[in-house]
Parts: structure tokens; C-alpha cells; sequence
């Protein structure tokens, strides 16, 4: 893989011609240029990294938090429309209803919950962790933090993903009734009301 650097116009122009949620910029550039598709392996979640760098698993992958301004990530313009109104919204758009797969639909969430209140997100996350590991984390060297190799083995098997159009990366090799916690404490812990936190079950 390599790292190029992109003005601020070719960045927005692959923005806008996203066509499925979470689709990398790779992605992206391989459909525009009819290219055929990656030999790699999709599963490989160096390949999610967001904008243009995609390092290899060995490397530290840290998305800044603040680019800018004509190329933020943070910017809600740039947003998929199922996920740029918040989470009552997201609940009844058709995208998210037809997705079938729950990862995906785990970070819509996560991704509108973002978007909806970055501060309250920013103080969940630190917070959100189980026994023994943090569920989500501002970078990919964060999640695989461990001098223990048998550790860091596992925390790779949990398959950490970047929350797309966000600076955070989260686990997603865990269990529906996983994914459930982990959404349930974070809109617990940033204040969303108990019916739309109930809903998780239902939506997920």
C-alpha cells in the first residue's frame, strides 16, 4: 500500500460519489476508474482506514482529529443523508432499515451518535471498555496496545474497523448482543432518552 497526498477538490470529489456505506476511497477510485477489485483480502482492516493512507497492519494508523476545514471528516455536508439527522432519524431511513448486515448498521450508529454530539461521543468512548479491553479507540495502535503478543493477537481477532467520517476505530468481531452493549452504554452514558436506547434491540 501507499500514502499519497490529495487536494482538497479530489478529496470531496470522492466523497461525493460514495455509493455504499463505509466504501473506502480505494474502493471508491477502483469503481470510477473501472478497475478490477482488490486481490486483497476485505477483511483485512488495514483497508478501512479512512481517507487516502491505508498502512499496513504492523504500522500505528492515527487519524487526526481536526483536518481541514474543506476536507473534514467532520463536516456534516460530506455525511450520508441516512445519518447526517441523528439517531431518531437514522431509526426510519430506508438505508439503514434495508441494510443487512448488523456491522454495518452498528456503525451507522456509531457514526451518527458521532455526528449528532461529538462531545458527549468523545467522553462515551473513554468510558465504554469491557473487563479486560477497550471497545473502541482514536486510533489503531490504541486498540492493539500490548506488550503481550498473545494480547495483541486476540485484540487483531476483534477485527477493530474505523467508524466511518468519524476519528475513532471500534471492534467488530463481537456477537450481535455485543454490538448491543456497547451501543446501549454509549447512549446511555451521552444522554440519549431511554426509548430510543430501547430501540436498539430492535434495530440492531
Amino acid at each position: 500500500m501507499k500514502k499519497i497526498e490529495i487536494e482538497d477538490d479530489i478529496y470531496k470529489y470522492i466523497l461525493t460519489n460514495i455509493e455504499a456505506f463505509g466504501e473506502t476511497p480505494s474502493q471508491i477510485l477502483r469503481r470510477l476508474l473501472g478497475l478490477p477489485v482488490s486481490t486483497e483480502s476485505s477483511e483485512n482492516y488495514s483497508d478501512q482506514s479512512a481517507v487516502v493512507a491505508a498502512p499496513s497492519a504492523q504500522q500505528a494508523v492515527s487519524v487526526p482529529e481536526k483536518q481541514n476545514s474543506s476536507s473534514s471528516i467532520d463536516s456534516t455536508s460530506s455525511l450520508p443523508e441516512s445519518v447526517a439527522h441523528g439517531v431518531a432519524a437514522l431509526f426510519t431511513a430506508q438505508a439503514f432499515k434495508k441494510e443487512p448486515v448488523i456491522t454495518n448498521k452498528f456503525k451507522m450508529m456509531l457514526t451518527t451518535m458521532y455526528h449528532e454530539n461529538r462531545a458527549t461521543f468523545i467522553a462515551a468512548a473513554n468510558t465504554t471498555r469491557g473487563r479486560t479491553r477497550d471497545y473502541l479507540g482514536r486510533n489503531l495502535s490504541a486498540l492493539l496496545a500490548s506488550e503481550n503478543k498473545e494480547e495483541v493477537a486476540q485484540l487483531k481477532a476483534s477485527k477493530p474497523r474505523d467508524i466511518p467520517y468519524t476519528p475513532f476505530w471500534v471492534i467488530t468481531n463481537a456477537n450481535t448482543g455485543r454490538k448491543r452493549i456497547i451501543l446501549t452504554q454509549m447512549m446511555a452514558s451521552m444522554g440519549y432518552p431511554q426509548h430510543l436506547i430501547e430501540r436498539i434491540k430492535d434495530e440492531i
